[in-house]
């Protein structure tokens, strides 16, 4: 759990220190090359920003407020651990982007 000083990222380099920096909803989550696999493997990711904007559009903006409760009754009832729960449960506020050999979560907030 360390911060980047010459980016200002938060680097995660397990899941407890990824949790408590989604928790903290630090701007920028830096994912290190060595817990890339293991984060790609458990982790549930949102959408990109254009499934995002073409599944608001075919459904007319309908869908945005039925897949909040429909993703939370799918997360609580699958068998994952709470902690990856959790994580799954926060990540949707964050977009993911590709650096280098890492991974930069950043907050949607952001784009606005």
């Amino acid at each position: 759990m360390k911060t980047d000083e010459s980016n200002n990222h938060f680097v995660a380099g397990n899941a407890e220190e990824l949790l408590s920096a989604l928790e903290n909803k630090e701007p920028y989550i830096l994912i290190p090359k060595y817990f890339k696999g293991k984060f790609l493997e458990n982790t549930q990711l949102p959408l990109t920003e254009k499934e995002q904007m073409g599944f608001e559009l075919g459904s007319r903006g309908t869908a945005n407020l039925l897949s909040s409760p429909l993703f939370h009754l799918i997360n609580w009832l699958s068998k994952d651990s709470k902690q990856q729960k959790r994580i799954d449960s926060k990540i949707r506020k964050y977009t993911l982007k590709e650096q280098g050999d890492n991974l930069l979560l950043y907050l949607r907030q952001l784009d606005y």
